[in-house]
This record gives C-alpha cells, sequence and structure tokens, in this order.
C-alpha cells in the first residue's frame, strides 16, 4: 500500500528535462562539498543553519529560514567552516506571514577570504537527496565536524503542484533536527536543490498544518483519503524549492539556477 501511495502522489513532480542524471557522489564526499559552503547563523542564544549562495567582491550572500532569526536578536552571527565568526546584516526577511510570506531570509557579511558557494538546481524526478546542518542536539551531532551534520541520502516523495504557507513544497525521507533549519537540500550532485526548515511532527499531527496559502488543506487535493493522506503528509520533512529563493531574490544578487545538466 506504502509503495502505490508514494507512487501515486510522486507523479506531481516536475517531468524530466534530461534523461540521463548525473553520476552519484559517494555520502562523505557529498558532506564535505556541503561542509565548504554551509554556514552556522546564531541568533540570540539560539542557532540555525545557512546556506553561502553568492560572493560580489568581499560581500557574501546567504539564505536561511525566517523563523531561525529571532525578532528580539540585535545581531546576527555567521560561522563559517573554518570556525571564523562574522557579523552580518539582514538584507530582507520574506517570513512576514504564513498565508502571503515564504519561511526564506537573506543575510549578508563581508569578509576578505575565498569561500565556496552553493550551485542551484531545479530537483529533477528520481534524484536522491541529503540534508545537511547544524542540529542543537548533541547526540546527532558530529563533533568531527564542527557540529554539521549530513544525513544520509534519501528519497522525494512528494513535489506539491503548489507550494503550502510559508512556502515549503519538496517532501522527503530524511529525519531533520532542531538546529538545522534553513540548512541545504542537496541532489546527488551536490547542488542546493532546497532549503529545509519543516520537520515531521514530534507528537501531534494537526492538518492544519498542511495548508496551501489559499487556505486549502493539502490532504483534501491528494489522490487518496484525507486520513492517508495526512499520515504520508506526517511522515515527511519538508523542504522550499531553491527557484523559489531564485525567484524572491532581490535586484542586485542575479542568483540563477545551474543549466546543461
Amino acid at each position: 500500500m506504502t509503495t502505490l501511495l508514494v507512487s501515486c502522489l510522486y507523479q506531481n513532480i516536475a517531468p524530466v528535462r534530461h534523461p540521463v542524471l548525473p553520476e552519484k557522489i559517494a555520502t562523505k564526499k557529498l558532506c564535505q562539498i556541503a561542509a565548504k559552503f554551509t554556514v552556522k547563523v546564531i541568533s540570540g542564544e539560539n542557532w540555525g543553519t545557512g546556506i553561502l549562495v553568492q560572493k560580489q567582491e568581499n560581500i557574501y550572500t546567504l539564505v536561511t529560514n525566517g523563523h531561525v532569526l529571532k525578532d528580539k536578536a540585535e545581531k546576527f552571527i555567521v560561522e563559517t567552516e573554518d570556525g571564523q565568526q562574522y557579523q552580518a546584516s539582514l538584507l530582507v526577511n520574506f517570513h512576514h506571514g504564513q498565508i502571503t510570506g515564504n519561511d526564506l531570509a537573506i543575510l549578508q557579511f563581508n569578509s576578505p577570504k575565498n569561500y565556496p558557494i552553493a550551485g542551484l538546481a531545479k530537483l529533477e524526478k528520481e534524484e536522491r537527496v541529503m540534508a545537511v546542518g547544524f542540529p542543537t542536539d548533541v547526540n546527532v551531532t558530529n563533533s568531527n565536524n564542527g557540529g554539521l551534520t549530513c544525513t544520509k541520502l534519501g528519497d522525494v516523495s512528494e513535489y506539491l503542484a503548489k507550494p503550502m504557507q510559508s512556502g515549503y513544497q519538496i517532501g522527503y525521507k530524511l529525519t531533520i533536527f532542531n538546529g538545522m533549519s534553513g540548512g541545504p537540500l542537496l541532489n546527488n550532485a551536490g547542488q542546493l536543490v532546497g532549503i529545509i526548515g519543516m520537520g515531521e511532527p514530534i507528537i501531534f499531527v494537526n492538518p492544519d498544518v498542511y495548508l496551501y496559502k489559499d487556505g486549502s488543506r493539502v490532504t483534501e487535493s491528494l489522490a487518496v483519503s484525507p486520513e492517508e493522506a495526512l499520515d504520508f503528509l506526517s511522515g515527511l520533512s519538508w523542504a522550499i524549492p531553491s527557484e523559489t529563493l531564485v525567484y524572491l531574490s532581490p535586484s542586485g544578487l542575479e542568483l540563477n539556477l545551474d543549466s546543461g545538466r
């Protein structure tokens, strides 16, 4: 039943542009790639994760989740893979409301150092994905990599035809933890296909968590009963597609999706 359900729901994903998928990179190598452009975003006494997406001279631009940035925080600190910390300024927070907003925010900081930048891409059908971030739970962190943790490669089970409230649209079978919000969802070529930030419910599953921006329920739009749909949706973690970031990026950033895969 589960296989049939996933197969039925997965057909909404974007059609393949290229029949040949990129050669898979070993999980360890993929995590090493991610570590170069994945940063810790410290806001007050808490932290989340961010992704370096652009460099213009000495100005770096990164994206994270809007909910990572605490309203009362007076400053934001970005910690890069070499342990350096930089004070960052908020360029824009798109998380101004669940219905009209998207759970994304863009920060910038200055550094003379040369840090790698993530390549952005659109998720292709049948690609597997990896989630990366800095969990706050020390029991699941990687102490050998500054606390950065990479999941195994997992399957994408659902790509909704339209985004839910806060912009979440890609449902995948990987568990994420507090602190990983704002981190990268990578394809097996090491490209950024989404920004993670919505995990599986811990205790109570509320169908009102899964709403489209017009207020309608996602559970009523899938080709199964609402009860089966809720069980399916709550078993996934969710990410905002990279295309949404490209579409929302302010003038002057010139973020683009990689082409030619």
